[in-house]
């Protein structure tokens, strides 16, 4: 076999891809290999792993187990393997989060793509991007303690000079001449891990959303909310609306000439509450 080509399931957040690469691997390094083979050797039809690979049906943990053995996967290997499973089929946040959190501990922080973790890390907690305001917005530079003070609810200095650290290594803020400024730095990562943390970051953005309501005043904050039936093609044009006024609000923010003296946070959110109902 060609060691060049061998490839690591401690690599993959994507069981689809991780089983991709091994079959394309294995028809160039053995002789006579494939899905027919593979599924007689694993025991199970060859037209449920294309199914599965298609993305028509999800791997089962049975299944996958069988699949494990006829690839010969080490113990290690195999409860990676597991735990990748459950991540990719889970149905709700708090699954994924554990079950990735599971992946990380068997490969090793080591092992994973340093910036994908990072940025996991970044999306998680919903103070990193506050931090990021006050210290290039507000002024306060990289004073764990004052940034501390300013932040509600409460974030404990040794968690916001964490923060500071990730900014930095993230490349999201930087220093000129004392004075520090935020990067325009886009964060992309694997979408799997990408989807997991912005679910984190607005889920924690809601929470400090609904903690509003009791701690803010309503001249500190503005809620609106409206119920409404549209039709599909309404509904899109609404999204565009959205976008549009964030894009709005953003220019607003940059154009500002005066001192921020606070951190807002805006959610905007259109979600349904029914099925789609068919018109006989």
């Amino acid at each position: 076999m060609n060691k060049l080509l061998k490839i690591s399931i401690f690599d993959y957040v994507d069981y689809r891809f991780f089983l991709t690469d091994y079959f394309n691997r294995e028809k160039l390094v053995v002789r006579g290999f494939s899905y027919r083979s593979f599924a007689q050797k694993a025991g199970v039809s060859a037209s449920l792993l294309k199914d599965i690979l298609s993305n028509r049906q999800n791997l089962t943990i049975q299944t996958m187990h069988k699949y494990a053995s006829a690839m010969e996967l080490g113990a290690k290997e195999i409860a990676y393997f597991e735990a990748l499973v459950n991540f990719n089929n889970a149905s709700n946040n708090n699954e994924k989060n554990r079950y990735f959190d599971e992946m990380v501990s068997l490969r090793g922080r080591s092992s994973v793509k340093f910036l994908d973790l990072q940025q996991y890390e970044y999306f998680s907690e919903w103070y990193h991007a506050v931090v990021r305001e006050l210290i290039t917005h507000v002024g306060l530079g990289c004073d764990a303690e004052a940034i501390s003070r300013c932040i509600e609810p409460s974030v404990s200095p040794a968690k916001i000079r964490k923060s500071i650290k990730l900014l930095k290594e993230l490349g999201l803020i930087y220093e000129n001449d004392g004075i520090w400024h935020a990067s325009d730095k886009v964060l992309s990562s694997e979408y799997q891990i990408q989807s997991l943390a912005l679910k984190n970051y607005h889920i924690g953005m809601l929470e400090r959303a609904r903690e509003s309501l009791d701690k803010n005043s309503s001249d500190e904050r503005e809620f609106q909310g409206h119920t409404l039936s549209v039709s599909s093609s309404t509904f899109m044009r609404m999204k565009e609306r959205i976008r549009a006024f964030s894009d709005e609000l953003l220019s607003m923010a940059a154009a500002d000439k005066d001192i921020p003296d606070k951190v807002y946070q805006i959610n905007i959110q259109m979600f349904p509450l029914t099925k789609k109902m068919s018109r006989s």
